[in-house]
């Protein structure tokens, strides 16, 4: 019977001790592994996480910043957690869209995705060229900026006799008005071209400024191809008929002032030119962009014919 007892008390001190080990444990796997995924938010920086996808501090900042929130102020807690719900929200839609496939199937979801990524790399290092860049760029594409020299220009304008022709503005038009232009043409020789005007010239939608214009405020009234014309006339230079939307122009060029190019006339255009320095840098940096995608990618292409 004592030894029964004995055996008893043994197994009793056996099972004692399992459960004492055991619950030490249990309380080492509170204080380290539940501390430990607690503090995974804190080590990836996360304000939450969905489907092992971090939702950052600096995005929650961002997105809360954008909507106005004042993260600072108690009253918007609240607000806070209801962004961050919208956020988790936003991103289990993100996550079905890339399961359904979206970004392959769906045209509009690509044409966003890829301009994102477009607005992405172009603002890689988008740091402010300097003076010194812009001269530079400046005096490179020197042609492009002599480009805005000023014109003085006198027109008069004959309409087409059927402005819902068919053939308005071709040879078949220009020939029914030929009389008039021979005869417009012999009062500028034989008078003067202010003459001409006052006995030909008919009224048009707008009116042409007398004073100087740049060559682009040309383009609004006449088009390009007449500015363009007209930006390589001699003073004085009569044209012949220049047809433009519903009849024919024939225009004098009273004074052409080419800009002069110097420190004044590079500071007068520094707007433009930072504007097409960077418009040039991001589609050669896109451009190096996609290069170096390709370089780095397995492309199999097949015959169009086949």
């Amino acid at each position: 019977m004592i030894k029964l007892r004995q055996i008893i008390m043994k197994n009793y001190n056996i099972l004692f001790g399992f459960s004492i080990f055991l619950g030490l444990c249990l309380i080492a796997y509170e204080l380290f592994y539940l501390k430990d995924s607690q503090n995974i938010f804190f080590e990836r920086k996360a304000v939450a996480i969905v489907n092992d996808v971090d939702i950052t501090e600096d995005q929650f900042l961002k997105y809360a910043i954008n909507l106005g929130a004042d993260i600072e102020e108690e009253e918007d807690r609240e607000i806070l957690e209801l962004i961050l719900e919208r956020m988790i929200e936003e991103e289990l839609l993100v996550q079905r869209g890339l399961e359904l496939d979206l970004h392959t199937k769906d045209v509009q979801v690509r044409k966003e995705l890829i301009q994102q990524v477009i607005n992405f790399i172009i603002k890689i290092e988008n740091a402010e060229p300097t003076n010194d860049q812009l001269e530079d760029y400046f005096l490179k594409n020197i042609k492009k900026y002599e480009s805005n020299k000023k014109i003085q220009i006198n027109t008069i304008f004959i309409k087409s006799l059927d402005p819902e022709s068919q053939f308005l503005g071709t040879e078949y038009d220009y020939k029914t008005l030929e009389n008039k232009f021979d005869q417009i043409y012999n009062d500028i020789e034989s008078k003067s071209f202010t003459e001409a005007k006052n006995n030909y010239n008919q009224e048009t939608f707008f009116e042409i400024p007398r004073d100087l214009i740049n060559i682009k405020d040309c383009k609004q009234y006449l088009g390009p191809t007449i500015c363009k014309t007209l930006s390589s006339f001699k003073k004085n230079q009569i044209s012949n008929p220049l047809f433009y939307q519903d009849g024919f122009y024939i225009i004098k060029l009273e004074d052409n002032i080419k800009p002069k190019v110097d420190s004044s006339f590079f500071e007068n255009m520094k707007d433009k030119v930072l504007f097409d320095y960077n418009n040039e840098r991001d589609d050669n940096r896109l451009k190096d962009y996609i290069q170096y995608l390709k370089d780095n990618a397995e492309i199999k292409r097949y015959s169009l014919n086949d």
